[in-house]
């Protein structure tokens, strides 16, 4: 495959950068008292969450949106920190990969994210003394859900990103850990690779370096 691909597409959460779900919603439900499942869905299953990482209401609005389902007084600082519990950290040995890659081919960032997490993402890499500034310095372009307004599987953003960075669908990689991102790219005549547990960025492009 790697001899006819010119540009990759990397996901962020779960693929360059890890994840945990699931300690957000355990902070958030012993925070606010309520079930995990009660958090799910107002954290990331309702139109309140799709609007705060399509960039239609702001970081502030998302979290008094959270405190107010809260059975007893928190801050927003409490909420803020519950929300953030999600964000691990980049994977060190991922760095020079993504930097090696940025030489030979054309590499992006497309990610479902939010204003929140954004612009906690250059912190972190300084804590964890990465050899970055911000995920700028990993690719050419970076494409933030809440910044262009749309958000994966949806085909407008995939049609956006061809688009925005002059591509050609077929000599473009996309790299997604989640398969309805997957299938929505492929539609378009994207390349597609899904990341899995076992089979990460790392080993995936091995031969590629």
């Amino acid at each position: 495959m790697k001899d006819t691909i010119k540009n990759i597409i990397f996901d962020f959460g779960g693929v360059v950068f890890q994840i945990d779900e699931k300690r957000t919603l355990k902070a958030f439900s012993q925070l606010l008292g309520i079930s995990t499942d009660e958090v799910a869905r107002y954290c990331f299953g309702d139109q309140t969450f799709l609007d705060l990482e399509c960039g239609k209401i702001s970081g502030e609005d998302f979290i008094q949106y959270i405190c107010s389902k809260s059975t007893k007084p928190i801050t927003k600082e409490q909420a803020l920190e519950a929300w953030n519990a999600i964000l691990i950290g980049y994977k060190p040995e991922h760095v020079p990969l993504l930097l090696a890659l940025k030489k030979k081919y054309r590499t992006f960032l497309l990610s479902n994210t939010n204003e929140i997490h954004t612009n906690l993402f250059p912190e972190i890499a300084r804590r964890q003394h990465l050899p970055i500034n911000s995920n700028f310095d990993l690719f050419e372009k970076v494409w933030y859900s809440n910044e262009v307004g749309m958000r994966k599987p949806n085909l407008e953003l995939f049609e956006f990103a061809l688009r925005d960075g002059g591509l050609k669908a077929e000599e473009t990689l996309f790299v997604d850990d989640l398969e309805v991102n997957i299938a929505a790219a492929a539609t378009l005549g994207i390349r597609v690779q899904q990341i899995t547990p076992q089979r990460g960025i790392l080993e995936l492009f091995s031969e590629w370096v």
